[in-house]
């Protein structure tokens, strides 16, 4: 006999603010221009949930050049960290082995919009300097990246500081 599966439905992952931690770019005035060298990224993503609210969500983002790029062939140097607090109803109700596995859709639908975010604030600063916009390449969140945890998170959070204020974006 077959076991019947539990349809779980995500009612949304709304974005509802987020704000940069640190911002690198650095034109490199040794770079010429035709010694272009593909961007290799580093990338690492964190998902983390409300401790005190279960439908509330933060994703951490990080987006930098790889160790391995050799940056005199590379026009900017950049590092970006940001975070992003989701709300996504209908996850307060839900029970423990559920969260497991919405856990994993938050946290690529939620790195990704970071990721989009992070791509443009990029090419907006660097727009303006002596090489022209960089745009990111793509880059592909997966649900197995959180494996190796029971819960499917890296940690929960508490809201404060400023973003319990309202004073983001």
């Amino acid at each position: 006999m077959s076991e019947k599966k539990e349809k779980i439905t995500l009612q949304g992952i709304h974005l509802e603010g987020y704000f940069f931690i640190k911002t690198l770019c650095n034109a490199n005035m040794d770079y010429r221009r035709g010694e272009k060298e593909k961007l290799s990224l580093q990338v690492s993503s964190v998902l983390m949930s409300n401790s005190e609210k279960r439908d509330r969500w933060k994703v951490s983002l990080s987006v930098g050049l790889s160790q391995k790029v050799d940056r005199t062939k590379i026009p900017y140097d950049f590092d970006l960290s940001l975070s992003g607090f989701f709300f996504c109803p209908g996850t307060e109700e839900l029970e423990e082995k559920n969260i497991r596995i919405v856990a994993p859709v938050i946290y690529v639908n939620g790195s990704s919009i970071l990721f989009a975010t992070a791509r443009e604030y990029l090419r907006n600063i660097t727009s303006a300097g002596p090489y022209g916009p960089v745009i990111l390449p793509g880059h592909n969140f997966r649900p197995t990246d959180l494996e190796g945890r029971s819960d499917g998170l890296k940690g929960t959070y508490v809201d404060s500081g400023h973003y319990g204020d309202k004073v983001i974006n």
